[in-house]
Order: structure tokens, then C-alpha cells, then sequence
């Protein structure tokens, strides 16, 4: 159930408030318990009506704020709003992972490493010249030369093997990845993994490459007992297939409960930060030109691209449903069902935001009637006929689009301009993607997504390289829909932001006191009052509660006190490493019991932690745990003692209960759930660790 607890009254009680704050906070009675992010994201913004609008709208994504990390002296008014550190889309907060670049490279050595490839990637036609493959090979070389135990899994599907005789079958894929990277790889058939796998022939192998993953049905399924099989033996799980970012597998997905860091291969991270750069609305003017077909399946996405954009420009089938909109005769052959209350509203989207919508004025099109189908004539596309099959856009068309590109700084293509016929009729693709790279040299910021947008600037000889292109458009779709996307979200977290310690804190040189967890704040704050000598930092997953406490911490100017919203357990390395001073404390108190089921892949104490903890901590430093649950205390400290490889000890005679009885508190400064247990008569189980 819920209770209401002001703040204020709370730290009147302990002493520590000496001006009325008036904010009230709610929370779950047991306060580390995660309560959902709100939904965030710009509100979609609206256009009317007709061909071309005069001025262009300058409306975005604004960022819903998770934690406000203001100088002390912005007022709380706008602590939701100021700092760039404190903005962070819930949306897209799942977009910032950990990567294979960022991860301690001393702790490779000697861990088995599984990397997910792209076989579509490594087959490229263009071949070695592919900055994406160079990507890949570099992933691969990189654990390598670190002294991991490299082990391939990848997929392709059947029909690929007739056509490329590289994935004829594993032996000839091993034989072309070692080509590669001049490494020895060995191929290995049956269910991927080292369960099967005679340990002294792995000895004599420093790569293998397992079979193709299609192979086995519990790829597709994300089948947890293949997943495990999968992972068995492999400390480390490297993800550097992006093209199958929107897919739920059991080699991107559900390997991940087995692994105890996963992380962004170097392609992966690439092809992520180039993704992002859809959504920046840094580079204005922003024009988008969008085509293929199926409107409704793509309407939220292309909501959100006339809420992003400074103009759209429809092309292919899409454009029908754009021109039946605006009232055009269209032939009835060529609209979708169930669509135009969509289309309604898009073009009231653009209205409200006084943003162009262009669509072809004049296409190729072949008579039906006419025995020379070789023939293509052009119609002006406000007099389409039944009886004529639109080929492509036509020359005024895309004389329009070649005056309009240079208004704009960034252009994003996405779908091919032609209408489903044979390459052969499809002239429009390949001067657009000529008119775009006359673009690019004239310092437009171009994005290129889909397969014939790719093609249709990477095949124009001596072609400017210095474009963003994401092959795999379903990708692409899936995320500006707005959906998370599964690949990336079963990756380690990272902390997206530099935190200015020296903003924050008065005096960063100070000793740190980190408390995971930290709910509403309470103890932090009597923490805070006690030790002025020491820095003390809250990390908390529910973003209100940390807005609120920031918030408290302006109102009674508490200068060696900081709060952060954010996933600890994945993001703590990358906060702390920053840290000027030294870390001498860490809490972790009363974690939800059901987020510490060892099956639970998100659970708090995990070997990441640990090792980060166990590295970051000074020499006496000390890691203070917590619970009123018996075995979950317990399955902390064997989870520290497991991972700190020797490095921590329990300090004294600090025991977890059981025969050596319960510990005291060493702060005499209570967490509110502490009071709560011992309110009712409960025992709390407590120990101390400390690095030696």
C-alpha cells in the first residue's frame, strides 16, 4: 500500500531542516521498491492541408527530466528543466549502453567472450572496404589481442548458400572469417557452446566459430534453455549484430541472463550512435524524404517524424495516401484500407506546426493496355488513371526535390521513391541518391536508411563517404515508433553523462559515500548532517523520488549531498570512475527481495557490481550491507566474497545473524525501511566488508 510522508517533517524530526520545504513525497512503503518511469517524449505537434507552407516549424523531442543535476544556486522552480546532465528521455534512456571500448580491458584476459555477428555484414559485397565490416573485424581482433577466449555465433538463412558459397557451411564461413582477420578459426558443429567442447582442444584454439543459429529452433524462440546453453562457459557476451536490434532471440536476448556483462560490440556502437542522430535536432532546417509503402503500419513513426522535421517529401506508394489526403483523385487500386484517419492526422500534425508535406507531381508509368511493357510514358500525378502501374518518380519530381535539398542542413531518406516494379524501371532511386551526394559535398548532414537508399549512394562512383547509413530499416521503423528496442535493451547499462563533481559538491576532493538505493533519502540526508567531511551520493532508479530529493537538497543547502536517477548496478563503474576524490563507503540496504532471485537477470548484486566496487573502493574501504530478509543478505555477501577475489573480508567480527547473532547499526542512523522492521519487532541482518 501507499503512505504520504513529507519531507520536511521528516528532517524537522532529526534536526535537519531549518527552513520550511513544502514538498510532499509519495512513495511505496518499501522504498527501494522501482516504480515505473512515467511515459516521456514530445507531444506530437500538428499541419494543415495543402502542398507548401511558408515558414517552417522549429518544434522537437523534449526530454522528460529523470535527474537534476543543477549548479546549487539554479532555483528548484527549474530544476527539472536547466542543466543538459539533468535531461534524459525515458524513451530513449535505454539507447546508452556499455561497450566492449569502455569496458576494463585487464579484466578480458583470460574470460570466455561469445560475439554475436552479422553474416549479411561480413559477406558484404563491397568486402573489406566496408567501414562496418572494418567495425566487426576490429570487435573480434580487440578481445583477442586482449587475451580472451573468442568464441563466433552468427546466422544466415538457407537460401544465402546457394548464392554465396562462403556460407556453403561452417568450415567454408571459418575458412573466410580467418581470411579476415589472418587468425586461425575453427568451426565447430552441433549446439553452440562449450558444454560439449573437449576443454584441451579449446587450449589449441584461440577463435572458434560455432554453427549457423537457424539451425536450431530455440534461436527464434529465445528459448531460455537454449539460451543457456548458449552462454555456457562465456563470462562475457558481446553484441555486434545491430541488424537484429528489434528481434527477442536467444543470441541477443535471452543470453543475457547468463552472462555476467554484456556488452556493445564496436559495429554495434556505431551503428547505435548513428540511429540517435534521427532524432537530433541540432542541424536545422530538417527535411525528410520518405518512401515505400504501408502507411498504417508506419504511422506513429511517421507522426513523429512531422513532429521532428522541418518538411517531409513523400515518394512511392506512401505518397498516394499523402495525395488522398489533400483531396487528389487517386485510383482506389493504390490506397491502403483503414488508413486515412491516419493520414488526417499527420497532415494536421504538419498544419499545427506550419511545416511542409511535398508529394511527386509527375511519375513514370506503363500503359496496361500496351503489348510493349518496355515502354514507360510520364503522367502528371494529379491525373493517374486506372490502367496505368506507376514505375517511378518523375523527372519534375525529382527536379524539385534537386531545389529543394540545399535549403536544408540535415536530410533524412528512408525507402525506395519507385512502386514495387522491377529494378529495371527504378530510375528515380539512382538520381536521387546522385542528388544527395552532391548534397553531402555541400556539408548537408544526410542520413540514409534502408537497403535502396544505401545502394543508391554507395554505387555512385568516387562517392562522398561522409554519410550515416543504417542498412536495416525495420530497425529503424521499430524505433521511431517509439518502441524499445529488445537487442539494445538486454545490453549493460551506461550512464550517459559526465557528472561535474565540482558543481555538485563543494569541496569533490572529499571522501565519497555512495548508498544504492537510496529511496527518499532520509538517511543520506542524517548522513550528510553528521559527517560534513565526507561527500555522500544516492542512486536511485525511481526518478521522482530523486527529483524530489534534489530538490530538498537546494532547499537546505546541503553541499556534500547528491542524488542520480539511474540504474546502479549497470551504471556505477561509469559514475564513480570520475569521482576526484576517494570512495570509502558503500551501502546497499534492504533490496527488493524479488529483484534478488538468483534466476532474476537485473538484480542488484551481480558480479559487475561487485567487481566495480570491489576496484573503485579504497584500501579500507568498506561495503556495508543490509536486509530484513535473512537470505537475501546472505546471497549479497556470497556474491562479494565470490567476485572480490580475495580483495574483500568481513571487517571484524561483523557477522549476517544466524549463530553470531545480529550486528548493530555502525552509523546509529537508521534507513526509513530500517525503522519501519524494527517498528514492528523484526530483526534486520547487517554486515561489514572491507577491502584489504
Amino acid at each position: 500500500f501507499w503512505m504520504r510522508v513529507s519531507v520536511r517533517e521528516a528532517l524537522e524530526e532529526e534536526g535537519l531542516m531549518q527552513q520550511a520545504c513544502s514538498v510532499q513525497l509519495l512513495r511505496p512503503l518499501r522504498s527501494r521498491r522501482p516504480e515505473s518511469c512515467p511515459k516521456s517524449g514530445g507531444s506530437l505537434v500538428t499541419g494543415r492541408p495543402c502542398y507548401l507552407w511558408g515558414s517552417r516549424g522549429l518544434s522537437g523531442l523534449k526530454c522528460s527530466v529523470l535527474c537534476c543535476q543543477l549548479p546549487q544556486s539554479a532555483s528548484v522552480a527549474h530544476l527539472e528543466e536547466e542543466d543538459k546532465y539533468s535531461c534524459m528521455d525515458c524513451s530513449t534512456s535505454h539507447l546508452h549502453v556499455q561497450s566492449v571500448r569502455n569496458f576494463p580491458i585487464e579484466k578480458l584476459h583470460g574470460e570466455v567472450v561469445l560475439v554475436r555477428l552479422d553474416s549479411e555484414l561480413l559477406c558484404d559485397p563491397l568486402g573489406p572496404s566496408s567501414l562496418s565490416l572494418e567495425r566487426t573485424l576490429s570487435t573480434i581482433k580487440y578481445l583477442y589481442k586482449a587475451g580472451a577466449k573468442v568464441l563466433l555465433v552468427t546466422s544466415w538463412v538457407p537460401v544465402l548458400q546457394s548464392v554465396n558459397p562462403v556460407l556453403k557451411s561452417t568450415e567454408t564461413f571459418a575458412d573466410y572469417i580467418s581470411s579476415l582477420l589472418q587468425v586461425k578459426v575453427v568451426p565447430v558443429n552441433g549446439v553452440p557452446g562449450l558444454a560439449s567442447f573437449k576443454p584441451e582442444k579449446w587450449m589449441q584454439n584461440g577463435i572458434i566459430l560455432f554453427e549457423n543459429l537457424l539451425n536450431f529452433k530455440g534461436e527464434n524462440a529465445n528459448c531460455s534453455d537454449f539460451s543457456q546453453k548458449l552462454a555456457s562457459g562465456a563470462a562475457i557476451f558481446v553484441n555486434d549484430s545491430f541488424s537484429l536490434s528489434h528481434k527477442m532471440l536467444a543470441s541477443t536476448v535471452g543470453i543475457t541472463r547468463f552472462c555476467h556483462a554484456s556488452l556493445a560490440g564496436f559495429h554495434f556502437e556505431e551503428e547505435l550512435m548513428q540511429l540517435r542522430k534521427i532524432t537530433d535536432t541540432t542541424r536545422r532546417p530538417y527535411i525528410a524524404i520518405i518512401g515505400g509503402s504501408n502507411f498504417l503500419r508506419k504511422a506513429p513513426a511517421l507522426k513523429l517524424l512531422a513532429s521532428l522535421c522541418d518538411g517531409l517529401f513523400f515518394v512511392g506508394k506512401l505518397s498516394f495516401q499523402i495525395m488522398n489526403g489533400f483531396g487528389m483523385p487517386v485510383p482506389s487500386c493504390f490506397l491502403e484500407k483503414n488508413v486515412t484517419k491516419e493520414v488526417l492526422q499527420l497532415i494536421k500534425i504538419a498544419h499545427n506546426r506550419n511545416i511542409p508535406i511535398y508529394y511527386p507531381t509527375d511519375i513514370w508509368c506503363l500503359n496496361n493496355k500496351n503489348n510493349n511493357h518496355e515502354k514507360l510514358e510520364i503522367l502528371d500525378s494529379a491525373e493517374l488513371l486506372s490502367g496505368w502501374t506507376p514505375a517511378d518518380i518523375g523527372p519534375s519530381t525529382l527536379e524539385k526535390i534537386s531545389s529543394l535539398i540545399p535549403l536544408y542542413k540535415k536530410v533524412l531518406w528512408t525507402g525506395p521513391t519507385g512502386y514495387d516494379l522491377t529494378e529495371e524501371f527504378s530510375v528515380g532511386t539512382a538520381q536521387l541518391g546522385r542528388i544527395l551526394d552532391k548534397a553531402i559535398r555541400s556539408s548537408c548532414d544526410v542520413i540514409l536508411v534502408g537497403r535502396a537508399a544505401c545502394k543508391a549512394v554507395k554505387g555512385i562512383p568516387e562517392s562522398s563517404s561522409k554519410y550515416t547509413a543504417l542498412t536495416n530499416a525495420s530497425v529503424v521503423w521499430e524505433f521511431l515508433k517509439g518502441r524499445t528496442l529488445p537487442g539494445i535493451a538486454a545490453l549493460d547499462k551506461s550512464y550517459p553523462y559526465q557528472i561535474p563533481w565540482n558543481a555538485v559538491f563543494s569541496d569533490p576532493e572529499q571522501p565519497l559515500v555512495v548508498d544504492f538505493g537510496s529511496g527518499n533519502g532520509l538517511f543520506l540526508f542524517q548522513m550528510a548532517r553528521n559527517w560534513e567531511g565526507s561527500n555522500f551520493l544516492g542512486l536511485e532508479m525511481n526518478a521522482k523520488l530523486v527529483i524530489r530529493c534534489l530538490r530538498d537538497v537546494t532547499s537546505v543547502d546541503k553541499r556534500n549531498l547528491y542524488f542520480v536517477s539511474t540504474n546502479a548496478t549497470s551504471t556505477f563503474r561509469s559514475i564513480v570512475s570520475s569521482y576526484p576524490g576517494h570512495l570509502t563507503l558503500v551501502t546497499i540496504q534492504c533490496p527488493n527481495p524479488d529483484f534478488n532471485k538468483e534466476q532474476n537477470r537485473w538484480r542488484m548484486v551481480r558480479r559487475m557490481l561487485v567487481e566495480a566496487i570491489a576496484d573503485l573502493l579504497q584500501t579500507n574501504g568498506k561495503v556495508y550491507l543490509q536486509s530484513d530478509v535473512e537470505s537475501v543478505l546472505l546471497g549479497m555477501k556470497e556474491q562479494f566474497m565470490t567476485y572480490g577475489k580475495g580483495r574483500l573480508v568481513v571487517d571484524g567480527d561483523a557477522s549476517a545473524g544466524g549463530g553470531g547473532g545480529q550486528m548493530e547499526n555502525p552509523f546509529g542512523v537508521a534507513s526509513d525501511w530500517e525503522r519501519h522492521v524494527l517498528a514492528r519487532g523484526a530483526p534486520m541482518y547487517r554486515t561489514m566488508l572491507r577491502k584489504v
